[in-house]
């Protein structure tokens, strides 16, 4: 029997001891697996980062718009008629009441000419009239004086009443030549003036911008004005006429600095600031817009009417803070996630927050840091927080380790 039970003890320690001995590989296998994996997911990513410091952000909204002068006029006429005379060319400078074009004056001066004739022929009636009036009156005098020496007798009253019916006459008649004479005065004038219209004078001392004629031309005033010059009178003063989205308006406002450039100098930078800021709306491609002039010198004459203009108008700049790229908000760290001991395969998580922050980056770890978020320019952000301090490793993105 104690053979017996030596045997069956030896087997069972031996088993215990085997069994032990499966025990403390599957825990050893566990804890490899697990530190393996947690070394895996720490060493899975790499961060990039840059050192962060305090700096002044200027915050701008882009606008575009065009350039114009500050004052051009259009130069039209008021008659119709074939151009005769051209006597100015794009570019030309001019000076205020010089001569620019001349239309046929056959039609208007044959219409001064009958108007006027008309008007002597209406003061030639009233020199009739009064003549006239002269002789009716003398008869009427006559008559008086008749009258009185023959008591009443002479002369008959037939003749009385046709002589001092012509008397009214006379004085009716030179009432008409009167109004004759004042409507050919009237119609004279119209045909004068239609005559002077004739010749087209510039209004301003200026720079011709646009010849709409040549001689030959036939020129119809019926109904619109046609436009025959354009003249803008100092091209070194111009006008940016900017649109600003409505999003944007009510950033903007009259005083602030802008800075724009045209395609015509590429590394040139003009500034201006805002003189107007229009409260009328307009509707461009179904979004609202605002209009926003800005007055430049242009004194070198680089900048012409026409040009397209890209500005950037300042609308706060923001001192001594820390300025950080925006990608640096947007940054989210992902986390590598095991599904199951055995598996090897990973989840990568990301960790959502509404909160504004960032991540720093010390000892290799990420540590999360909230702020206060001052203004961005698309590109750059201002911020704020106490837990910030300058020379910090801030984390802009994240990639696989190789």
């Amino acid at each position: 029997m104690k053979e017996i039970d030596t045997i069956v003890g030896y087997h069972k320690s031996r088993h215990n001891r085997w069994v032990w001995l499966v025990v403390a590989i599957v825990l050893l296998v566990f804890a490899v697996i697990y530190w393996q994996g947690r070394d895996k997911t720490q060493s899975l990513y790499r961060y990039i980062s840059e050192p962060i410091y305090k700096d002044t952000l200027t915050l701008t909204v882009s606008a575009s718009g065009t350039l114009y002068p500050i004052e051009r006029v259009d130069v039209g006429t008021e008659v119709s008629g074939m151009i005769e005379e051209v006597y100015v060319d794009y570019n030309d400078e001019v000076k205020k009441g010089q001569l620019l074009a001349k239309l046929d004056i056959t039609k208007y001066k044959s219409d001064y000419d009958r108007a006027n004739a008309s008007l002597q022929i209406a003061k030639a009636q009233l020199q009739s009239a009064e003549a006239q009036r002269y002789q009716t009156q003398a008869t009427v005098k006559r008559n008086t004086k008749l009258r009185e020496f023959s008591k009443g007798s002479l002369p008959t009253q037939s003749d009385w009443d046709r002589d001092f019916g012509n008397d009214l006459i006379s004085q009716a008649q030179i009432a008409n030549a009167n109004a004759q004479i004042s409507q050919a005065t009237h119609a004279l004038s119209a045909t004068a003036y239609n005559l002077e219209r004739t010749q087209i004078y510039s209004p301003i001392d200026g720079t011709v911008l646009v010849r709409n004629v040549d001689p030959g031309q036939t020129i119809a005033a019926s109904f619109q004005t046609p436009v025959l010059f354009s003249i803008a009178k100092d091209l070194r003063r111009m006008e940016i006429q900017a649109t600003i989205d409505e999003a944007d308006i009510g950033k903007i406002a009259v005083g602030q600095a802008v800075r724009f450039g045209v395609d015509a100098y590429p590394d040139r930078e003009f500034n201006t600031t805002i003189k107007q800021v229009r409260i009328n709306s307009e509707l461009i491609d179904g979004v609202v817009t605002y209009k926003a002039i800005m007055e430049v010198e242009n004194d070198a004459l680089l900048l012409k009417p026409g040009m397209s203009v890209d500005a950037e108008i300042i609308t706060q700049t923001i001192r001594d803070v820390f300025v950080i790229k925006r990608a640096t908000l947007l940054f989210m760290p992902v986390e590598g996630k095991s599904k199951g001991f055995f598996s090897g395969k990973r989840d990568e998580a990301i960790d959502v927050d509404p909160k504004p922050h960032i991540y720093i980056l010390k000892s290799g770890i990420p540590q999360k840091v909230y702020l206060k978020l001052l203004g961005g320019n698309g590109v750059m952000s201002a911020v704020e927080s106490d837990a910030l301090q300058e020379g910090q490793e801030v984390i802009i993105g994240q990639e696989k380790a190789q």
